[in-house]
C-alpha cells in the first residue's frame, strides 16, 4: 500500500475511533466532559487576558534581530500586549517605521500598545541623531512665558504627537505632572522634567501635552503618582523615601486632569509614603493603598489604566525577586506592567512574566477578577485608538 492510501485509511480508523469514545464518554460522564472542555477553554481565556497586562522593551532593530523575533512572536501569540522601545531599538526615521509596522501587525485581534519616552529636553528616545525633531524640556516651556502659552505649548506637542504617530508608536509615557518642589532633586529637577512648581501651570502644559496627543491618536501616561519632585532619591537606583518631603499639592495635576476626562494611563512610582503603602517601606507601584487613592471618588476618581514605572529600576530590582514584583504589582490593582529588559536582556522575558502571573492566578495568590479588571480597561483603551478615538468621545455621544 503507498503512503497516499495509508493516511486516508488511517483517518478513517481515527475517526472511527474518536466517535466510539466520544459515544463512550457521552454515555458515561457527559458533564465531565463538559466541565474539562470549559476549564480549557477557560484557561485559554485567561491566558490571553494576562498577556495584555504585559509590556516589555528588547534588543535589535529589525525582523532579523533575535530581540524582535521573540517579542514579534510573542505579541503574535499573545503572551504580552505591548512593547517599550527604548535608544537601542531606534538608528532612523526609515528603520523605526519598519520596526513598528513589523510589531504592530503580529497580532490581529488586539493593536499592541508601541511606546515611548518622548517628554522633550534631556528625556527623548527619537532624537536629532536618528532624523528626528528635538524639543524643549518641560522645564523651559513652564519658565518662558512665549514658549509656555497655551497656543504655543499645544503646537509644539502636536508636532511631537504627529512624528511619534507617523513612526507607530501608539502611547507616549508623559507627560511628567511632577510638582518641581525640589530644585537638588536629581532625577526631574537636575534632569528639566517639570513643567515648575506651580500645579496650575503644571496642569496648564500637560493639558496641552494630552489633547495635541490625543488629536494624533497617541495615548499617554502621566507620571509618576504620586510624586516625585519633592524627593531626594533617585528612584532608579534607590527607594526614595518622600514621607517627609511630599506635599498634597502634588496631587492637584491628576485631579484636575482626571476631572476633565484627560487621563488615558497613569504611572504609579517607586515611591515611599506610608499614605500610599501597604506597608513599612513598600513601594507605591506594589502597594494597594496608592491605587486606592488613583480609582477613589474622593481621591483621584480615575478610571483608566494604571501603568507601573520600569520595574526593573533599582527601587524594586534591588529589593525584591521578580516575581514578588510581578505579583505584588498585579495584586495591588497595577493594570500594565512595564519591563524595560535594559538589565536582563532577556528575549523570553515576556513568556516568564506571564508564567508568573498564570500561575499566581491558579493558586490564588492574584485573584482572576484582577485580571479581568485590569484586560477590560486595557482593551477599552485599545478600542479607542483602533478607532481613532481616545478620548473616548464617540462613547459620549453615542449616549
Amino acid at each position: 500500500m503507498t503512503r497516499t492510501s495509508i493516511v486516508p485509511a488511517l483517518l478513517v480508523l481515527a475517526a472511527a475511533s474518536l466517535s466510539l469514545r466520544a459515544d463512550v464518554c457521552s454515555a458515561a460522564e457527559p458533564e465531565g466532559l463538559a466541565e474539562l472542555t470549559g476549564t480549557a477553554e477557560a484557561d485559554d481565556r485567561l491566558d490571553q487576558m494576562i498577556g495584555q497586562t504585559i509590556m516589555v522593551g528588547f534588543s535589535g532593530e529589525d525582523e532579523h534581530d533575535p530581540g524582535v523575533m521573540a517579542v514579534r512572536d510573542q505579541l503574535a501569540t499573545g503572551v504580552i500586549g505591548g512593547v517599550a522601545l527604548y535608544p537601542e531599538n531606534i538608528s532612523s526615521a526609515r528603520q523605526l517605521r519598519l520596526l513598528t509596522a513589523l510589531l504592530a501587525n503580529a497580532n490581529s485581534n488586539l493593536v499592541p500598545f508601541i511606546a515611548v519616552d518622548q517628554e522633550g529636553g534631556m528625556v527623548q528616545r527619537l532624537t536629532r541623531r536618528t532624523g528626528h525633531t528635538h524639543y524643549p524640556s518641560a522645564r523651559k516651556m513652564g519658565r518662558e512665558a512665549k514658549l509656555g502659552t497655551v497656543d504655543t505649548a499645544h503646537h509644539l506637542y502636536e508636532a511631537m504627537a504627529k512624528e511619534l504617530a507617523a513612526a507607530g508608536i501608539n502611547v507616549n509615557f508623559g507627560p511628567v505632572v511632577d510638582l518641581s518642589l525640589n530644585p537638588w532633586n536629581t532625577v526631574i529637577a537636575r534632569r528639566k522634567r517639570s513643567f515648575g512648581s506651580d500645579p496650575g501651570i503644571v496642569t496648564t502644559l500637560a493639558r496641552a501635552f494630552i489633547t495635541a496627543h490625543r488629536e494624533a491618536n497617541v495615548a499617554t501616561v502621566a507620571k509618576h503618582f504620586p510624586g516625585h519632585g519633592s524627593s531626594w532619591g533617585d528612584s532608579h537606583k534607590v527607594l526614595p523615601d518622600i514621607s517627609l518631603s511630599w506635599q498634597d499639592s502634588e496631587l492637584k495635576p491628576y485631579v484636575s486632569l482626571s476631572q476633565e476626562g484627560l487621563l488615558d494611563m497613569v504611572m504609579v512610582g517607586h515611591l515611599y509614603h506610608p499614605r500610599f503603602s501597604d506597608g513599612e517601606r513598600l513601594p507605591a507601584s506594589l502597594s494597594a493603598n496608592a491605587v486606592h487613592v488613583l480609582r477613589a471618588d474622593d481621591g483621584i476618581g480615575f478610571r483608566g489604566v494604571v501603568v507601573s514605572d520600569d520595574m526593573e529600576m533599582g527601587a524594586v530590582r534591588d529589593r525584591y525577586s521578580l516575581e514578588d514584583r510581578v505579583v505584588k504589582a498585579i495584586d495591588a490593582g497595577i493594570d500594565l506592567l512595564v519591563f524595560s529588559n535594559v538589565k536582563s536582556r532577556d528575549p523570553s522575558l515576556g513568556i516568564k512574566l506571564h508564567g508568573i502571573i498564570a500561575s499566581a492566578v491558579r493558586d490564588g495568590r492574584i485573584p482572576r477578577a484582577r485580571i479581568e479588571a485590569a484586560y477590560g480597561r486595557i482593551v477599552e483603551l485599545k478600542r479607542r485608538l483602533t478607532q481613532h478615538d481616545p478620548s473616548g468621545r464617540n462613547d459620549l455621544t453615542a449616549q
